[in-house]
């Protein structure tokens, strides 16, 4: 299979460290800490403007993604993807103002965590739809649910990886919470020729 996989919230474990990273930066602002802890970092869990957020993204994002951590035992689950005969296609929106270098800070990342893949992809948006086309996609994992209903309405075939702020949605897609659930599901799949008409959404541990 051609296995596309998003690297942030994916991958990386850029929940936790954005979170560490606001929290950090907060004290130098109004110190008003969590204000909204339903929300998401950069969607009102602070009191930080609109203004305030996309400068300091603007102007960290890089260095955070540089030093992010690997989710737990995502390269174990990767290299047997791998092994099994798979292809892992890595797809990620990572563009400027946020990212100058995007693709020498990835690759070096990538490489740093020994991260084995086939081939890496910057989309031009969220929603990379056309680049799962484009490179013959049979199963994209994401983190966004939002994104994952408009692939899926597309035809792209989504699972959706749980993170702590997309928990909480409704939604109809098959969901897991950690790599080796994961592959195990993909394992399951290997054979289903219509993964996009299943709807059952796995219940949270």
């Amino acid at each position: 299979m051609n296995i596309g996989i998003d690297i942030d919230n994916v991958i990386t474990d850029l929940d936790a460290g954005l979170l560490a990273e606001f929290l950090r930066e907060d004290r130098h602002k109004r110190n008003a800490g969590v204000i909204d802890g339903e929300k998401y970092i950069i969607d009102g869990m602070f009191d930080w403007s609109i203004a305030e957020i996309d400068d300091f993204l603007d102007n960290n994002m890089e260095r955070i993604a540089s030093e992010l951590r690997v989710r737990k035992n995502c390269k174990i689950y990767m290299d047997r993807l791998l092994a099994d005969g798979n292809q892992l296609i890595l797809i990620s929106h990572r563009v400027y103002p946020h990212y100058r270098h995007a693709n020498e800070t990835t690759r070096t990342w990538l490489a740093r965590h020994k991260i084995n893949y086939t081939k890496l992809i910057l989309s031009k948006a969220p929603d990379k739809t056309e680049e799962c086309l484009a490179n013959h996609i049979d199963l994209m994992i994401d983190d966004r649910p939002d994104m994952c209903k408009v692939m899926r309405a597309k035809g792209i075939n989504c699972i959706l990886m749980q993170t702590r702020y997309n928990r909480r949605e409704k939604c109809d897609l098959p969901c897991v919470t950690s790599w080796a659930k994961l592959y195990d599901k993909i394992k399951g799949e290997e054979n289903n020729e219509n993964l996009c008409n299943e709807t059952r959404h796995d219940r949270l541990e």
